[in-house]
């Protein structure tokens, strides 16, 4: 059993290069081998829009992170390759990957990276937001008001995965 870390309010700050090596363990840890991306793909996504990214820590130690970046309507960019560039007149804010440490589930860190990331892509001038739940995070990404949409998804997400959206209010 994996013991919690005590989270008061995780302290939330941008992703910055340096942590990719933690962003690596707890996605590792969050999805064992199954999802892994590498420093590079992640490293471009923070390149193209470090806006974005954000680090959860407590006492100085991480435990969740968020990747996200300006998408269009073509659905869901692939896994495992790094992005060229972003689109033009981006219409959604995309949620490439959020994922909490073990240790820290259960505590408000997946939340609290969602509300920075949907305040950034508010304050952008989206009209939505974007990503693919795995299978077991439909729920939750349903419960921040996302739906599932009608859509074939790049290879590589897993059976039951689905493309998501939700709209962005004033």
């Amino acid at each position: 059993m994996t013991p919690r870390v005590a989270v008061a309010g995780p302290a939330l700050r941008p992703l910055c290069m340096s942590d990719l090596p933690a962003v690596l363990a707890i996605q590792r840890a969050a999805y064992g081998d199954g999802y892994q991306e590498s420093a590079a793909v992640l490293g471009r996504k923070l390149e193209l829009a470090p806006q974005a990214c954000w680090l959860a820590q407590s006492d100085g130690i991480a435990v969740g992170y968020v990747f996200a970046h300006p998408w269009n309507d073509a659905g869901a960019p692939p896994l495992h390759a790094p992005l060229q560039a972003l689109p033009a007149n981006a219409a959604h804010g995309f949620v490439h990957d959020l994922a909490v440490s073990p240790a820290a589930r259960g505590l408000g860190v997946a939340a609290a990276l969602f509300g920075r990331v949907r305040d950034w892509s508010a304050g952008t001038g989206h009209r939505g937001m974007r990503l693919v739940a795995l299978a077991d995070a439909v729920p939750f990404w349903a419960r921040q008001g996302f739906a599932a949409l009608p859509a074939a998804l790049p290879p590589g997400y897993g059976a039951g995965a689905r493309l998501m959206e939700r709209a962005l209010r004033d």
